[in-house]
């Protein structure tokens, strides 16, 4: 059943059950967060942050838990933003792209297309690349019954635009890892190119060092002048953290922007730990 990790609220509880205010919203395959922007005067309201396990229950079960236990999803919005962090999706250089060549490229990467929805963002990068991605009909279903006014995008749409980004300071390689529940997030930047965005499933603390270094050996690049940057769900002095700093001389912490802190709650956690989340509000 899902289960209430982080629920920090600021002057939520003050607004009227509908309103302007849009609801910010992250799906993955272990995790969903809410994030309601406040559109009086643009600063944040609330944050929650929901742990399941969606191959042991249904996404109707899941949002139902979600909803019961929400104090984000009890009110109405008028726009939606749902972010889908699903790892069945692919790169399509925007040249190359038709509906398709990108049904083709997910059928082929990822099995059957059959019972799903097909999506595509197309990327604000120079040159431009579209995300193609399926989402389970399932799921699909159930975000549209639980929630208002929709526009949809892909994870991986806004780590692409964030790594590559203009004003980002100049690596050679770039390795950012985003962590979530049983999940992490890689995205590899060399020489300005973006060389892979992908989600890796992770059960042990030996399986994050695996993927990095998986990815950089693809790439035959070495870890010494690779700069790491992490955030997420994952913390000093644990054995996941030592692994890698034992590996990778070059890290930091993407760590959360003093001005989205609107409650003290916030040092509860890490500063780097809900830094992936508020990332996706624009």
């Amino acid at each position: 059943m899902a289960k209430k990790v982080v629920g920090l609220y600021g002057d939520i509880a003050s607004q009227s059950p509908f309103n302007s205010d849009q609801l910010f919203i992250e799906v993955g395959l272990h995790h969903v967060a809410c994030i309601v922007k406040m559109s009086a005067n643009s600063t944040f309201g609330a944050i929650e942050v929901f742990h399941f396990n969606s191959y042991e229950e249904s996404w109707y079960d899941i949002f139902q838990a979600i909803r019961s236990k929400s104090r984000i999803l009890d009110r109405g919005y008028i726009d939606t933003r749902v972010f889908y962090n699903l790892p069945e999706a692919v790169i399509v250089p925007f040249n190359k792209f038709s509906p398709e060549a990108a049904e083709g490229y997910l059928q082929l990467m990822h099995g059957d297309i059959s019972n799903h929805v097909l999506k595509y963002d197309e990327v604000k990068v120079t040159p431009s690349i579209v995300v193609a991605y399926k989402i389970r009909r399932a799921l699909s279903d159930t975000v549209n019954s639980n929630l208002m006014m929709i526009t949809t995008r892909h994870t991986f749409s806004y780590l692409i635009e964030d790594v590559l980004s203009p004003s980002r300071p100049y690596n050679h390689t770039l390795l950012k890892v985003q962590f979530y529940n049983k999940e992490l997030t890689i995205a590899l930047v060399h020489n300005e190119k973006l060389l892979l965005v992908q989600t890796f499933e992770q059960n042990g603390p030996d399986d994050a060092l695996y993927f990095m270094l998986n990815v950089l050996q693809q790439y035959q690049l070495p870890t010494d002048e690779a700069t790491v940057e992490l955030s997420g769900n994952i913390e000093v002095k644990t054995p996941i953290y030592d692994k890698i700093k034992k590996v990778f001389p070059k890290i930091s912490f993407e760590n959360l922007h003093e001005e989205l802190v609107f409650t003290a709650d916030f040092e509860d956690y890490p500063k780097h730990y809900l830094t992936p989340y508020f990332n996706l509000v624009k």
